[in-house]
C-alpha cells in the first residue's frame, strides 16, 4: 500500500496550484507561497515579501500533501477509505488539498465509492459562483478517480485503446498541460504529446509509451 499520493495525483496538484516563489494573496486574501502553501515556513507566517527556493517549495508540498493523504485514509473523513484504490485516494487528496478536509468529509459522508466520484464535480464554486478553473480541476480529479489502477503497464502506441491509454492521457495532461481528450484512444495527438514528454525527459523520442516513459510518468 502506498504511503502518499501517486504521481498522477501530485501532477494534478502542481498543475492547478501553480508554483509561486514569492508570497502572494489568494482570492480569499490569504498569504500563500510555493504550491498553495499557507502554513508557516521555517517558523514564520507567510507574508508580503517572503521568497523561497524551488527546492523548499517541493519540501513544503511533500509535507502538505502527506497531511491530506492521511485524511483520505481515515474512516471518520472517508468511510469507504479501506476500499479505495491509489487513484481514488490520490484524486481525493488533490480535492482535499484544494477544498480542505471539512469538505472532504462532507463529500464522502453517506456516499458510495461511485457516488463520491460523481459528487466531486459539485465542488466548483467560490462565493456561490461557478469558476471555470475549479470546474476544470474537478473534472480532472474525477477522471483520475475513475481510472482503473493497473500495476503492470503495457507498452502503448498509436491505435491502442482502453483504461491504460486514459491513464496515460491524464498523466500527459498534468505534466504538459496539453489538453488531450481522455477518451482512451491513442491517436496522433496523444502520440505527439508522448513525443513532447519524451523530449523534455531526455528519452528516445518515438511516440511509444514503454517502460522508461511509464517510469518517468509514474515517478518510478
Amino acid at each position: 500500500m502506498r504511503d502518499t499520493i501517486n504521481a498522477a495525483g501530485l501532477a494534478l496538484i502542481k498543475k492547478y496550484e501553480g508554483l509561486r516563489l514569492t508570497a502572494y494573496q489568494d482570492s480569499a486574501g490569504v498569504w500563500t507561497i510555493g504550491y498553495g502553501h499557507t502554513g508557516k515556513v521555517d517558523g514564520k507566517a507567510v507574508s508580503k515579501g517572503m521568497t523561497i527556493t524551488r527546492v523548499r517549495s517541493e519540501e513544503l508540498l511533500k509535507t502538505d500533501v502527506k497531511k491530506f493523504w492521511d485524511y483520505t485514509g481515515l474512516t471518520s473523513y472517508v468511510p469507504v477509505a479501506a476500499a479505495l484504490n491509489e487513484n481514488q485516494r490520490s484524486a481525493l487528496t488533490s480535492f482535499a488539498f484544494n477544498c480542505g478536509q471539512t469538505n472532504l468529509k462532507t463529500l464522502c459522508k453517506d456516499r458510495s465509492i461511485s457516488e463520491i466520484g460523481e459528487a466531486i464535480l459539485l465542488y466548483n464554486k467560490a462565493g456561490g459562483k461557478v469558476l471555470s478553473g475549479l470546474t476544470t480541476r474537478r473534472k480532472a480529479e474525477r477522471e483520475l478517480y475513475l481510472t482503473e489502477v493497473t500495476k503492470d503497464m503495457d507498452t502503448l502506441q498509436k491505435g491502442d485503446k482502453g483504461q491504460q491509454v486514459t491513464a496515460l492521457q491524464i498523466l500527459l495532461n498534468a505534466a504538459l498541460g496539453c489538453g488531450l481528450d481522455t477518451d482512451g484512444k491513442f491517436g496522433s495527438l496523444t502520440g505527439a504529446a508522448v513525443e513532447q514528454y519524451q523530449e523534455t525527459k531526455g528519452l528516445t523520442v518515438d511516440g511509444i509509451c514503454g517502460p522508461k516513459t511509464w517510469g518517468e510518468l509514474l515517478g518510478e
